[in-house]
């Protein structure tokens, strides 16, 4: 979640990420696709400066307050993860706008 609480986007941590985010600041997160820890804007330079972390009561849940650099979050091209919501027939909005475009910062990038 950004400092104003907005949420955005959910993503696996395993010990070696928290251990990465925690040393240098910077959000790591766990890939199963890439099967490797990565550093949120390793490719689009849109980095996740950690503010504050918390964690829940039964400690499985982290909550990472962050400065998000760059216009968004989302690897579609949004300011978050979480910008469609479904209707009431089972079908899916978009409400938010695009902030950049994903095939330019991604162009030629491996991920």
């Amino acid at each position: 979640m950004n400092s104003e609480g907005e949420v955005l986007m959910v993503a696996f941590m395993d010990k070696n990420a928290l251990l990465k985010t925690l040393s240098t600041g910077f959000m790591h997160y766990y890939s199963r696709r890439r099967g490797r820890v990565w550093m949120k804007g390793e490719s689009s330079g849109f980095v996740q400066r950690v503010l504050e972390v918390k964690i829940n009561c039964e400690n499985s849940a982290l909550l990472f307050t962050v400065e998000q650099e760059g216009p968004g979050a989302c690897h579609m091209g949004y300011k978050t993860c979480f910008y469609r919501k479904i209707l009431k027939n089972g079908g899916l909005k978009i409400v938010e706008n695009r902030v950049f475009n994903p095939k330019r910062v991604y162009a030629g990038r491996r991920g």
